[in-house]
């Protein structure tokens, strides 16, 4: 299989994008805690169970995941691998890409970011009940 510079940045922006926005569920506290975690990277919910939990909850998040059946299948994979890899991978994602923690930063910080923090950390609540 060949991979085309298009096609390895879409690939990476899909991952990034899968990983910052569990990455913006790391509390934002006085004291830096070292490493990644919090909300769907550490959760113990299934995929079938968040993908049920994003289509009751967050329907215009299921819409544009559904609408990109690639980012959902690294989803799938992501939320497979047990907790302690999916911190890891996070990790190593935002080691290779050291402008992102900054991007996550300001996105936290901002009003639009809190809301979709409250919602993911939402769904991360709640899909046991799926």
């Amino acid at each position: 299989m060949t991979f085309t510079r298009t096609g390895i940045m879409r690939t990476a922006v899909a991952l990034g994008g899968l990983l910052a926005a569990g990455a913006l569920l790391v509390p934002a506290t006085a004291s830096a805690q070292p490493g990644v975690g919090g909300g769907l990277i550490d959760t113990t919910c299934t995929f079938a169970q968040v993908d049920a939990a994003i289509h009751a909850e967050a329907p215009k998040l299921a819409e544009r995941l559904d609408s990109h059946p690639d980012r959902k299948a690294k989803l799938q994979e992501f939320l497979a691998l047990p907790v302690d890899q999916r911190k890891q991978r996070a990790q190593q994602w935002l080691d290779n890409h050291p402008d992102a923690q900054t991007k996550i930063e300001e996105k936290r910080n901002s009003p639009e970011g809190q809301q979709k923090i409250d919602k993911l950390r939402e769904l991360a609540n709640s899909c046991h009940n799926y």
